[in-house]
């Protein structure tokens, strides 16, 4: 897979003239130029935490600069799944209560600040999939909508709404197949991308699937494919990454590999990487050439000669891994009340957290230090 390197690498001849002032202004300039255009997973590197929704009604805060966890938020729902956090770091929106509400985190102050109720009256909604716009100002989510009459609960399709992060209001802006699992929006500020049997992607203004990329549905190289998209991180690298299954249809043996969502481009790249092991999530490395999957083991994956490197026997298992900006530290949780930090290069454990309570099956997303003190 092609790597790609975020940003430029600005040269200059001759002696500057000019004040020590001027040229620092200039340099400083320049600087800010750059954070401005890139995106937001490649920004200057600020101290950062990574947040984990454990059970039954909590955030977790953890530094990674001293590897401690620093602060808990008491959220007013259970079970908190999505993650979604703003640009300048200053809020969180979380899934709770059965995947039935969205809370907004003031993440400066660590506390609750208000509670999107999503369903009218008489419906039930569940959550699965939530993604911001670019400018912070829109929440997609996506939602399987069930009619509660007095006789019977009709199910009705899955839609994606847009919630309007001033006025707290939601419109439908399209239906999607059933199974989608997880939303995100693309950096064209046009699309969205819902992942679920297949990668629907839906043309926000048009109101409907404009593209479908096969993994469920064979397509012209590959067999079906099945994915769980249910652990979104790709805060450090811009790349969503998913490990599939398929069965080979000629001897019935089952193989595995990695779809990979360039979340600027809407760009995905099928991995194939041989005989199966048993994995529910993966991240990319920041420099995008190999990537780290986990369940009931760590596996190591080489991007750049699509090949397994690496397979570590883990001590129970896992559900989520994240990264640390600078690709060194992994950060693994799952079953049970613990935060493990690996060392990526030798896989070593480096610590052990003990938390409060059980992460389950959560989000584990990168937060920047931004604005918080």
């Amino acid at each position: 897979m092609k790597t790609v390197r975020w940003g430029r690498t600005m040269t200059t001849s001759g002696q500057a003239r000019g004040t020590p002032a001027c040229r620092s202004c200039v340099v400083a300039v320049c600087l800010l130029a750059l954070l401005a255009a890139a995106p937001m997973w490649a920004q200057a590197a600020r101290p950062e935490f990574m947040v984990m929704g454990i059970h039954p009604h909590t955030l977790i805060v953890l530094d990674t600069s001293t590897d401690e966890v620093v602060a808990e938020i008491q959220l007013r729902g259970r079970a908190p799944k999505e993650i979604e956090r703003s640009r300048d770091s200053k809020h969180l929106y979380v899934t709770t209560e059965g995947r039935s509400q969205i809370e907004v985190v003031d993440f400066v102050n660590r506390r609750v600040e208000d509670v999107i109720q999503l369903a009218p009256p008489g419906y039930k909604f569940v959550v699965y999939g939530t993604a911001l716009s670019r400018d912070d100002k829109v929440l997609y989510v996506h939602v399987k909508p069930v009619r509660m009459l007095p006789d019977e609960y009709r199910a009705e399709p899955p839609q994606i709404l847009a919630v309007d992060l001033s006025t707290r209001k939601s419109r439908k802006i399209a239906e999607v197949p059933e199974g989608v699992g997880a939303l995100v929006a693309l950096g064209d500020g046009r699309r969205l991308v819902g992942w679920g049997r297949d990668l629907y992607f839906i043309d926000i203004a048009q109101g409907k699937v404009t593209e479908t990329f096969p993994l469920e549905t064979p397509g012209p190289a590959h067999a079906p494919l099945d994915s769980l998209p249910l652990f979104v991180q790709y805060d450090q690298t811009g790349i969503f990454s998913v490990p599939y299954y398929t069965t080979n249809p000629a001897n019935g043996s089952t193989a595995m590999g990695l779809v990979n969502v360039d979340v600027e481009t809407g760009k995905t790249d099928l991995v194939e990487l041989g005989p199966a092991v048993p994995l529910f999530s993966s991240v990319v490395s920041p420099d995008r050439k190999r990537a780290y999957a986990v369940m009931n083991r760590l596996v190591v994956v080489d991007l750049e000669g699509r090949r397994v490197t690496n397979v570590l026997d883990l001590d129970r298992t896992k559900y989520v891994v994240n990264i640390s900006r600078d690709g060194r530290k992994l950060y693994v949780s799952g079953a049970g009340p613990f935060m493990d930090i690996y060392d990526t290069q030798s896989l070593k454990q480096i610590k052990k957290i003990v938390l409060s309570g059980d992460g389950s099956v959560t989000s584990l997303r990168v937060v920047p230090q931004g604005a918080v003190p």
